[in-house]
């Protein structure tokens, strides 16, 4: 499902410019959820998926959500899930480290300036939305968190 919102928000809403990133939610569930290598070939292939729907350069996404994912299976076994405050500061600072890679890839070889927007406002987004989903008891229940 947030994959199908992420796809319907790219092809019919473009325009907005700082919109959140569903797919990397689905990032952050098979690292909380799956073993290591299913981690990183999914993360692979969405940061594909990601890539070829920003219309950017191919692999520049895949690369950067395998880092954040990399990020995400290391921190996350220290940190206590069942507090909200603990969600929104994982999937804050590991979108925010993606995102500053991909920029960083998109400055230095098309020449884009830094992007405020997708440095921070999309971490914060991507980071509020996904807590209160979190806070479901469902999808607490499917992610093993009591």
């Amino acid at each position: 499902m947030l994959a199908l919102g992420q796809i319907l928000i790219y092809q019919n809403y473009r325009e907005l410019r700082f919109n959140v990133d569903l797919l990397y939610l689905v990032i952050f569930y098979f690292s909380i959820r799956f073993g290591f290598l299913k981690g990183v070939i999914s993360a692979s292939a969405i940061g594909l998926v990601t890539d070829y729907l920003s219309g950017g350069i191919l692999g520049v996404f895949s690369f950067s959500r395998v880092l954040a994912f990399y990020f995400l299976t290391s921190v996350a076994r220290f940190i206590d899930l069942r507090k909200n405050i603990f969600i929104f500061v994982l999937i804050f600072f590991s979108l925010f480290l993606s995102n500053c890679v991909a920029n960083f890839f998109f400055h230095f070889v098309f020449g884009f300036p830094i992007s405020v927007s997708l440095i921070v406002i999309q971490p914060l987004l991507t980071a509020f939305v996904g807590t209160i989903m979190l806070s479901s008891s469902k999808i607490r229940s499917l992610l093993n968190v009591p």
